[in-house]
């Protein structure tokens, strides 16, 4: 991702991606506000992708700090509910299959996260039937220390034709709590794989930070996970002094390594 940095346009974007060899994307375009995207932007987009060879296999939902997915003020809630089934369509559109969304956080205590879990439950309902007629799945994000609560309280109430798990190594590794993340490999769908240090969130290529990426990997070839890996590296000029193509470069000389030294082809069981 660019986004925060060079911020070039879409098309240059996936050029770019597509000239250094990936050839599947994970739209992460506009997590963090409220653009809604019309059916000329979906058209758009869609034929954007399609055009140069690439494959979407899934879509980040959007938020911002008052539109959340346990808003207490009801137009808040509404527009989220708005933006998700609007992201869920859009998914569908493009040929993805899950949305990928961030839970409650639990900032406030478990008390606090208790109502707030069981207050976004309205969101669910109110979008399953669109998931279900599109064959579109939530992905839930391990992003703060009590994930394990929370996957297990979402897990228990919905089946995983509609709720999932995205697994975020650099979140895991922030959090310290990558162990207890590892029993949900049954509901693995998307990933979010990048380094850190255990401090904060840089999103870095494999082997920049502390991540122990043979346990990951080897955890991921075990789990349902079925689909090309997926990275959400993100360029920062404070953290690498270059150009876009020096970034990429750089990125995917990680990649490569990361995925000779420790990813096998999965082979069925005899």
């Amino acid at each position: 991702m660019f986004n925060y940095s060079f911020k070039p346009d879409f098309g240059k974007k996936l050029q770019l991606f597509k000239k250094y060899g990936f050839d599947y994307i994970h739209w992460c375009d506009d997590w963090n506000n409220d653009v809604f995207y019309e059916p000329k932007d979906i058209k758009f987009y869609t034929q954007l992708v399609e055009s140069l060879g690439l494959k979407c296999l899934d879509v980040h939902g959007t938020a911002t700090e008052s539109i959340r997915i346990d808003a207490e003020e009801q137009d808040a809630l509404n527009m989220y509910i708005k933006l998700l089934k609007n992201r869920i369509e859009f998914c569908a559109t493009i040929g993805g299959d899950a949305v990928v969304i961030h839970p409650p956080n639990d900032k406030n205590g478990s008390e606090q996260l208790q109502q707030k879990l069981d207050r976004s439950l309205k969101v669910f309902e109110c979008v399953r039937p669109l998931c279900e007629a599109n064959g579109v799945t939530l992905a839930i994000e391990n992003c703060y220390p009590s994930d394990e609560k929370i996957l297990k309280y979402y897990f228990k109430k919905y089946p995983p034709d509609f709720v999932c798990f995205c697994f975020d190594s650099g979140h895991a590794n922030v959090n310290k709590n990558l162990d207890t993340l590892l029993k949900f490999g049954d509901r693995l769908r998307v990933l979010h794989l990048h380094d850190n240090k255990g401090e904060k969130d840089d999103h870095q290529p494999p082997f920049w930070g502390t991540i122990n990426w043979e346990e990951v990997m080897q955890w991921i070839m075990k789990s349902s996970y079925s689909k090309p890996i997926n990275f959400e590296i993100m360029h920062s000029s404070k953290l690498f002094d270059g150009s876009m193509e020096d970034f990429m470069e750089y990125s995917v000389r990680s990649i490569r390594k990361l995925i000779q030294e420790n990813w096998r082809t999965k082979q069925p069981e005899t």
